[in-house]
């Protein structure tokens, strides 16, 4: 599917109500506890991710059903925290009733100087 068709007509860049915004400091404090998925693109992972983070590019949501339980939290993060809200309307779409997304995204992540990983 091409990025066109995917959001073409749609309302993805909403934020939907099952969509906790949270800041790096509060990210720090829930990675451990639930996966923090990266949907960005494999070449924006390679070059520096947070520690732990689970790729899996903007529109991969079907692969992300199929391993993640619909009734448990995910993070979701990108450059921005466009494509991550994105991801997060797909999933809501799909059944999934609690996620999380980096406001700000990987940007905000490192002018706040947070750990990088490489």
């Amino acid at each position: 599917m091409s990025i066109k068709n995917y959001f073409r007509g749609s309302d993805y860049f909403n934020q939907p109500q099952e969509l906790e915004n949270l800041t790096p400091e509060k990210l720090t404090a829930l990675k451990e506890k639930y996966p923090v998925i990266d949907v960005r693109t494999g070449f924006e992972y390679r070059h520096g991710h947070i520690k732990g983070a689970i790729p899996y590019k903007l529109g991969k949501e079907d692969e992300i059903e199929k391993k993640f339980p619909k009734d448990e939290p995910i993070i979701l993060i990108c450059k921005t925290g466009h494509r991550s809200r994105a991801a997060a309307n797909r999933l809501v779409r799909k059944g999934y009733k609690k996620l999380y997304h980096l406001e700000g995204g990987m940007d905000k992540w490192r002018k706040e100087n947070f750990p990088v990983e490489k």
